[in-house]
Order: structure tokens, then sequence, then C-alpha cells
């Protein structure tokens, strides 16, 4: 039934049957509260009555002597009095208009007790009683009663006021509670109306937060921030595809060429291997390109899969990353030293900063001159944490130290034919060390050498 309505209907349709019950609750309540209050008001009337007549009775030498006209006395009416029999339950004496209809129950009667006031209601009539020694030789029960009929006058009041007060409270609690609702939501409501403004091509747009420290504008608040990680994630995307477009065109028409070279006619089998060949190394070009790519396209949260290490020692991550990188130190000829100056420990992410390290030895041997060496050291210096690299290579210009971190740059290759690379290794080393939160540091002369430096604080 209510599956179709909005929230701020949903809100007004609970609040009108939860406040409907309330109320409804509230009047039963007050309803039996009066109840009681005028059935004890009676009690009390009927109590100070039949005292008065037994008061009467013991100044008697006979029953019947007994004038029973407390009605005009009090003031009270209708009020009705019967002296019984206590063994008989004979009516001995009774004001002429004592109803007949009033039952009597000679069990409830052998059961009262002397000088005790009790009270009995009947479907029409309240009745109190009490038992007195008259005489020697007579116990008598006098009965005073009177109908409900006030009762039910005072209580039908109370009902007609409440079944119009009660639609009048319901009325204007609808008013105040859809004027709430609509208030308590017109935040909301701008808060879409914003929303529908904001789509894929436009995820620069934030919502306008308020002033309010209430919930809606921490709703705001957490809608910016998905906004943000969504914009990020949508550049990184966008970047990737246009980083694999630019990366991936010229291995993928080297690869053709080969192919539509090798097809135009027959050839010999070492001239089918060599285009192989060509065609194998620009595969495993575009495979790293690939790898790199995706690296560089992860979050921080999805690069960080493991715990943070409580211990983490630089040489043991410098020593793996350097025998991992023997063979192809070997290749180009080059000797790698490792330069223990401080045993370091430190809080992070070994599999990263291996990462780092090896991509950063990887471009010291792929520039550095034949039969040349690197320099690896672990050190402390000024309450930061070092690792550096130093090779005896081409070393860098000066106005290309800062580019060599933006994706696919790469330094003059004519100065080292052997270098190759996808150009994103640095960008690479620059992203993990920012995980860290450290600092990279560069200092490199042409034809001399370069030294690259990652510190971290203590």
């Amino acid at each position: 039934m209510t599956t179709n309505l909005s929230i701020k209907k949903k809100l007004l349709l609970y609040s009108f049957f939860a406040q409907l019950i309330i109320l409804s609750i509230f009047s039963y309540c007050l309803y039996k509260a009066l109840e009681i209050s005028i059935i004890d008001r009676f009690q009390a009337t009927l109590k100070v009555i039949i005292l008065d007549v037994t008061d009467d009775l013991k100044e008697k030498s006979k029953v019947t002597d007994n004038v029973l006209n407390e009605d005009k006395e009090y003031l009270f009416d209708p009020l009705y009095i019967r002296i019984l029999n206590n063994n008989t339950h004979e009516s001995l004496m009774q004001t002429p208009n004592f109803p007949s209809n009033v039952e009597l129950n000679d069990n409830y009667l052998n059961t009262l007790k002397d000088n005790i006031i009790t009270f009995e209601e009947q479907p029409n009539y309240l009745i109190s009683r009490i038992k007195i020694n008259f005489n020697s030789s007579l116990k008598i029960i006098v009965e005073v009663a009177t109908t409900k009929d006030m009762l039910w006058a005072n209580l039908e009041n109370i009902v007609y006021i409440l079944s119009f007060i009660v639609p009048i409270i319901l009325i204007f609690s609808i008013i105040a509670g859809n004027f709430l609702i609509y208030k308590s939501f017109s935040p909301i409501q701008k808060v879409l109306e914003e929303l529908k403004d904001i789509n894929a091509s436009d995820l620069s747009r934030r919502l306008k937060n308020s002033n309010n420290q209430d919930e809606i504008n921490l709703l705001i608040t957490e809608i910016n921030n998905l906004l943000i990680r969504l914009e990020s994630s949508f550049e990184r995307i966008s970047q990737f595809s246009s980083d694999a477009s630019h990366e991936l065109k010229t291995p993928l028409t080297i690869i053709k060429g080969e192919i539509e070279i090798a097809l135009r006619k027959d050839r010999s089998v070492d001239e089918y291997k060599q285009s192989l060949r060509t065609s194998l190394d620009e595969v495993i070009v575009i495979e790293q390109s690939i790898n790199d790519l995706l690296f560089l396209a992860k979050n921080e949260k999805d690069l960080i899969t493991n715990r943070k290490e409580d211990i983490l020692y630089f040489d043991e991550i410098i020593d793996e990353s350097i025998n991992e990188l023997k063979n192809f130190a070997k290749l180009h000829q080059i000797e790698i030293k490792f330069d223990l100056v401080d045993a370091i420990e430190f809080k992070g992410y070994s599999n990263l900063l291996k990462i780092a390290i090896k991509n950063i030895l990887k471009n010291a041997i792929q520039f550095s001159h034949e039969n040349s060496v690197i320099i690896v050291k672990s050190y402390k210096k000024d309450k930061f944490l070092n690792i550096s690299v130093q090779d005896f290579g081409i070393g860098i210009k000066k106005n290309e130290q800062e580019k060599i971190f933006e994706k696919f740059y790469r330094t003059d290759k004519s100065r080292n034919k052997n270098s190759g690379g996808t150009g994103l290794g640095m960008s690479i080393v620059k992203k993990i060390i920012d995980i860290h939160k450290g600092l990279i540091t560069i200092s490199s002369n042409e034809n001399i050498g370069t030294t690259i430096t990652l510190s971290f604080k203590e």
C-alpha cells in the first residue's frame, strides 16, 4: 500500500497513525481515570451518608423510628436507603423510592463484617453496606444506594469533549507535521536538484555546504567526497586510455609493419626469425607498458594490499633488489655495490619500496657506461632515512631532471642506444614514494653521473 508513496507522505501517514494511537490511548486512560475518580467521589459521599444513618439508628429504640431523609439533608439525588435484617435479609425499613431491581446476594451479605463499610457495583447501581449491632438481640445491615446515571452523565460529557478535541488535535498535528516534514526535507530537495546537474562529463561540480553541523551537512560532505573519488577514478580511467593509446600505437605499428613485410613474398628462415624476434621485442614492450600503466592507474588503497610492516629493514630490501637485477647488470657489464652506512628500520610497504628501488637501478644500469659501477647506500642524515643510488653514466640535463617523473618522458636515447624502457619507471617511483610521504632528490652532471636519493622521515 505505501510502497508507491514518497518518504514525505509515508512520514506524514505514519505520524498520523502514531498520533491517532497515542491520542486514543490517552483518551481511554483519561476516561478510566475520570471514571475511577467519580466513583471514588460517589463512594466517599455514600460513606458519609451511611455513617450518618447508623448514628441516627443508634439514637432510636426501634429501627422503624428512624426517618430516612438524608437525600434532602445532603441534596443528593437519587438516594436510596434500606435496612435489612442480618439473619433473614428481609427489609425492615426502606425509602419509598428504593428500586426493586437491586439484587440481594445472600452469600455476599453473609460475608459482611461488623462495622466495616463495603461497596458493590451492579449494572445500574452503586451500593454501600455496613453491618451493625442495633441492640443486643438484633443485627442489621444498612444499605445506601444511588444510580450510575450521574456517573454516565459526567463520563458522557468527557466523551463528547474528547470526540470534539481529538479530531481538532489530529488536524492541527497533520498541518504542523506536514510543515515540519516539508521544512526538514527542503535541504534534501535542494541536494537532489543539484545532483541532477552533475553527470559523468562534469564531475568537478560540488554540492554547496551549509553552515549547519547537522546530518544534511554531513550527507553533503560525504557526497562531495564521493564525487572527488569518482572524479579521480574517471580521470585515471581517461588518463589510462590516453596513455595506453599513446604508448601502444608505436609498437603495434612496428609489429604490423614487420608482418606486412614478411607476407609480401617468400622469405628465408632467418628473415622470418628476425621478423618474429622484432615482433616479440615489441610485444614485450607492450606487456611492460600495460603493466606499468595498470600500476599507475591504481589508487593507493589498491596498491597497499598488505598491512604496514612493524619492522622493515632497508638493507634487506636493497639486497633483494640487487640480487634480482644481477643478470641484467651483467648483460650491460655493470657492477652494483651496496654500502651499508647505517642499519635502518622503517615502517612501510616492502613490496612497493622494492619496485621503486628496482626501477631506479634499471635506469642507472641502462644509462651507465660499460664497465662502470653503481653504488647503493643506506644511511641516516638530519633525521631522515635515506637510500641513494649513484651511477657514473651519461647524466641528466638540468632542464630534464624534473621532467623524468612525467609519464613517457625519456632522455635523449641517441646518447645510449641500449636504454629502451617505457618512460613510466620514474613515474611509478614517484607514486610509491608519495604513498610513503617521502622525498626524491636528483643530483646529476652530464657525462659524470647521477645520484637519486629517497628520503623518509624517521
